[in-house]
């Protein structure tokens, strides 16, 4: 479907004529009314506007007003105040969008949004606008210097995120998110703070935040069907076909900006705007290493994927979501090593789940199921009925987040219990050592529903951080058989600083009710911060991740051995690495864990050279950083390390590990 006919350029607001916000050094957007006449801004120098805000100086001019840098003359506050030229002040649309930026930016009242603070009229009919002052530098400043790295385009997405939890929750929608519009200032040590400008074209639900003009007839019609608003280059696909929009236009317009914090580039470009709004409604999104991001994780780019979907029911469906998604993903790429950070030392509620970042397969790769039968155990799974659909779900989830790069990637993965892909299992069998290859249900998967409201009021209590009172509401419930599984991962985590055994306690509670969980962030958190420091419940954390936590507990005390807490904790660091050498520990640990161990065994040595083969077939990262370490000349004439490590062998593992870590493997 074409777009609308009249939109040539970029879409010129009123506003956004050629206005320079606040202390940014950035582009000005494109003027919007060339033949209107403009007053001279320095003619409001040294006044006092409205017996409160004396003109220092001019920070900015447009076709339509100009933004001045003021003071607060008993507050002693700068603060930027944005006037319309007087003869704007006669048309009212112009004055009504001028208003709904203030009633908007006056009612969200978020960090992360810069802040209106007052609005009135002068005596020369001018209207003005007195807002908090931005001092910092925009996104788009920033992006002309290069694409961001990873971690610093999570923080900065977050926070816009955040902002928009807050406005969308008003009813509220942006509209016109852009770079532009991001400002990040340096606050309280944090030099990427983020502060979202300019809701003069804001979605307002005016009706809702003063007194409604819906049925005033001389009112202003402010967005009407078939009219564009907003910028070109980072419009919804329904927004440049001038049809309604909710928030989800909002989530399109950060997912263009995420693209091109993380590649340079925007998915989308051309000069012709009525072909550039095209591309949004019909061109696919290219991949992220076509346009600069072949370094961009797998699982990021399925996040910004689903932000631009053509269709908005296909997005993320709120800002909320987002949020949990995104913190999810923070917390799955600081744990897997591709992300730098630490876990975090504690975490409210339940984790977030981790399988929606498995990359969607293309439609051709599906693969195709030979559904075999499965027998019934704690472990396993079984098709009842109308469970097939969800069965067939949760296995794909399984293999995919699971597939190591021997296994078969012909597409048809065969799920018979006498096929090589999975162990033999019959019921009632207990588990062998290697049962962690049998395919779990995802931590995020269907809990049992809280409808006693005494837990419930305990759950959100521990929401709120009253531990105190979660603990006193939920423990009576532990005892009993049919306590369900959020009341144990609930007082695990009130109780790891009261009483870590307690803690510990819960965790294993937990984990014997849905052992899946053995996976889930803030079991390894908890777990792994209570094994760190010396506390009662030492002894009992080390345990458990010795034998309670599958595969996944072997990388966390090699994590504890190795990782950035081994200089802060040298106790358990030296511990996690004794305890690694044990065999029922090294029997959970996958191949890629096992060859990393050995070769930390041998770090210094010429035994290291015995390691390269398995380290070619199966290392990962954590491998690659021992090679990485060994020196390129002996440190003496005597020594012979690491002349006797490096050669091809050295090489060729080096190489293929590499090419792995690219690959997301």
């Amino acid at each position: 479907m074409a777009p609308p006919d009249p939109i040539d350029s970029p879409v010129p607001e009123p506003w956004d004529s050629a206005e320079v916000l606040p202390a940014s050094t950035g582009e000005t957007s494109v003027a919007g009314s060339a033949t209107l006449k403009k007053v001279g801004p320095d003619a409001l120098l040294g006044t006092v506007l409205s017996d409160r805000y004396r003109v220092v100086s001019v920070l900015g001019e447009g076709g339509m007003g100009a933004v001045y840098l003021a003071e607060h003359t008993l507050m002693r506050k700068r603060m930027a105040i944005k006037v319309l030229h007087p003869e704007m002040s006669h048309m009212p649309e112009v004055v009504a969008r001028f208003e709904r930026e203030a009633m908007a930016a006056a009612h969200i009242d978020h960090p992360n949004v810069a802040a209106a603070t007052d609005f009135g009229k002068l005596d020369d009919g001018s209207f003005f606008l007195a807002m908090e002052l931005i001092e910092g530098l925009s996104l788009r400043d920033i992006l002309a210097k290069g694409r961001l790295p990873l971690g610093r385009v999570i923080t900065i997405t977050r926070q816009i995120v955040l902002a928009l939890v807050r406005a969308h929750g008003l009813g509220i929608v942006h509209r016109d998110l852009k770079p532009e519009n991001i400002m990040l200032i340096d606050r309280e040590g944090e030099p990427d703070f983020v502060k979202v400008l300019d809701f003069g074209i804001a979605k307002v639900p005016v009706g809702a935040l003063a007194k409604s003009s819906r049925n005033d007839p001389s009112a202003p019609v402010l967005t009407q069907a078939g009219m564009v608003y907003g910028t070109p280059e980072y419009m919804a696909p329904e927004q440049a076909l001038g049809q309604p929009i909710d928030a989800r236009a909002d989530l399109y317009a950060l997912g263009i900006m995420a693209f091109e914090m993380l590649c340079g580039v925007r998915p989308f470009d051309d000069e012709s705007k009525i072909r550039l709004l095209g591309m949004h409604v019909t061109s696919p999104v290219p991949k992220m290493a076509e346009k600069g991001g072949s370094d961009v994780p797998a699982e990021v780019e399925a996040v910004i994927l689903r932000l631009l979907a053509k269709e908005a029911s296909d997005r993320t469906p709120d800002a909320k979501a987002l949020l949990e998604e995104l913190d999810g993903l923070q917390l799955l790429l600081v744990a897997s090593g591709r992300l730098e950070g630490k876990l975090p030392t504690s975490f409210r509620g339940t984790a977030p789940s981790l399988s929606r970042f498995v990359p969607t397969p293309p439609p051709e790769a599906a693969p195709v199921f030979a559904l075999g039968p499965l027998t019934a155990n704690r472990r396993t799974l079984t098709i009842v009925g109308g469970g097939a659909a969800l069965f067939v779900t949760i296995i794909m989830l399984a293999i995919l987040v699971g597939r190591k790069p021997s296994e078969p990637t012909n597409g048809v993965i065969p799920l018979d219990p006498s096929a090589s892909a999975l162990p033999s299992t019959t019921a009632g069998a207990s588990p062998s050592a290697s049962s962690d290859a049998v395919i779990e249900l995802d931590p995020a998967g269907p809990e049992v529903p809280i409808t006693d409201p005494k837990i419930a009021e305990g759950l959100a209590a521990l929401e709120s951080g009253d531990s105190a009172k979660a603990i006193a509401t939920l423990e009576p419930y532990a005892e009993k058989p049919s306590c369900p599984s959020q009341v144990h991962r609930a007082l695990m985590t009130a109780f790891k600083e009261s009483d870590p055994k307690k803690a510990i306690f819960h965790a294993r509670k937990l984990l014997a009710k849905r052992p899946q969980e053995r996976k889930s962030i803030d079991v390894l958190v908890v777990v792994r911060n209570l094994a760190l420091g010396e506390n009662a419940a030492e002894n009992e954390a080390f345990a458990l991740l010795a034998t309670g936590l599958g595969s996944y507990g072997p990388d966390v005390l090699y994590d504890i051995a190795y990782g950035d807490y081994s200089k802060s904790y040298a106790k358990a660091s030296k511990r996690a690495i004794t305890v690694l050498r044990q065999s029922d520990v090294r029997a959970k640990a996958d191949p890629a864990l096992l060859v990393a161990i050995d070769m930390r065994g041998s770090i210094g040595t010429c035994e290291l050279r015995k390691t390269l083969d398995r380290a070619t077939e199966v290392g990962d990262k954590r491998a690659l950083a021992v090679l990485q370490s060994v020196p390129r000349k002996p440190a003496h004439k005597r020594d012979a390390y690491p002349g006797c490590v490096r050669g091809e062998a050295f090489d060729k593992a080096v190489s293929e590990i590499d090419a792995r870590s690219k690959d997301g493997g």
